[in-house]
């Protein structure tokens, strides 16, 4: 499973948004879980994806603080979810507000994830990066 490009998307006042049919075809089933994630973004991940990533996450040592809170901000905000009919999922209004999305997104395709981007802030992440 790899989930690549970038695709300009519009989310509906009900929060729900359409995932990018090339990307809906990397799932094996339906289900999503959406996460707060770095830079402020919403992370989205596939059940396999998530799986890993949660092994990852249970072997980072509980004695360190900085681990602790990326346990807790991850698995904290973890939202499942189901693609509809219309391919569409819901962000909850929590994730959202983190990342500062309401209508206009840009979804990025990170091989294991995919990334849900307010437009302005993904332009200046980029910008900063080619610094």
């Amino acid at each position: 499973m790899s989930f690549t490009g970038e695709f300009r998307h519009t989310m509906d006042a009900k929060g729900r948004l359409i995932v990018p049919s090339r990307m809906r075809d990397e799932f094996t089933g339906d289900t999503v879980v959406l996460t707060k994630w770095l830079d402020r973004c919403v992370a989205m991940w596939s059940q396999e994806g998530w799986t890993e990533l949660e092994r990852v996450l249970r072997a980072l040592p509980q004695s360190d603080a900085r681990a602790r809170t990326i346990v807790r901000v991850v698995a904290g905000s973890a939202s499942p979810d189901e693609i509809d009919r219309q391919g569409r999922i819901n962000v909850p209004l929590p994730l959202r507000e983190y990342a500062s999305v309401d209508r206009d997104v840009v979804v990025v395709g990170l091989f294991n994830r995919a990334e849900i981007w307010n437009p302005e802030r993904l332009a200046e992440q980029q910008a900063h990066g080619e610094q």
